[in-house]
């Protein structure tokens, strides 16, 4: 069996983070400001840069203030170096498991298109890399909701919106426009399924809205049914 192509310009090639705060964590903070560097990069974050300067910074003031320090004995020097070494270790480590959540959570590195199977149908390709983009979108809405909620999946409706989930609508939030527009839906049907849910509360699967929507049919629903999320109001 030919791999299937998961991405519309090639396989689905996501970085591999997971061992980024080993850096800081290991290093007692000394490397902290080469992850946190690295991070704001790959996400071309200004805030992230300029944080990396100051974790180096946090460690030359380190090494610095370790000069005027006594072996076995606790002095003044003591007191003001070890608040900067904490931030610069354990601050910088926890700062570096979210930036690596984040860079995994970032649009995928497509590779060349050369490496499709040959004779592959470039919109069957599209609509199965859409297809295994919902299935991990679908998988982070479930463990691990904040994140979700950053990277706004089923939300096509807020700016700045980088991630793609492959098409996903929360139907409980989404304005009406947007669930004509990207669910094919009639005016009338987006209007109804937006008044029920306010009247409801919201919508906890797809069975309800043909239940409680009479411009729902079972046969409209199986088609956009994949689309569908349903976030708690």
């Amino acid at each position: 069996m030919q791999p299937q192509p998961t991405s519309p310009a090639g396989p689905d090639r996501r970085p591999i983070t997971w061992w980024w705060f080993l850096v800081p964590l290991l290093t007692c903070g000394m490397g902290t400001f080469v992850m946190v560097l690295v991070g704001g990069l790959k996400l071309r974050s200004r805030f992230h840069t300029v944080a990396a300067a100051g974790y180096f910074l946090l460690t030359v003031i380190f090494f610095v203030g370790a000069q005027f320090t006594t072996p076995g004995h606790v002095g003044v020097a003591d007191a003001v170096i070890t608040p900067f070494f904490l931030v610069d270790w354990l601050g910088g480590t926890a700062h570096v498991i979210v930036l690596q959540m984040k860079a995994r959570g970032a649009a995928p590195v497509p590779v060349a298109a050369a490496s499709w199977p040959t004779g592959t149908d470039p919109a069957l390709a599209a609509a199965q890399w859409r297809a295994q983009r919902r299935q991990e979108a679908r998988a982070l809405l479930t463990t691990n909701p904040p994140l979700a909620a950053e990277l706004r999946i089923g939300r096509p409706d807020l700016p700045g919106r980088q991630y793609d989930d492959g098409g996903l609508v929360d139907v409980n939030h989404v304005p009406a426009g947007y669930l004509v527009s990207e669910l094919d839906l009639t005016p009338d049907a987006a209007a109804e399924i937006v008044a029920e849910r306010e009247r409801r509360g919201g919508f906890s699967s797809p069975d309800e809205l043909v239940i409680f929507c009479s411009t729902m049919t079972p046969e409209r629903l199986a088609i956009i049914r994949d689309r569908l999320v349903f976030i708690p109001v």
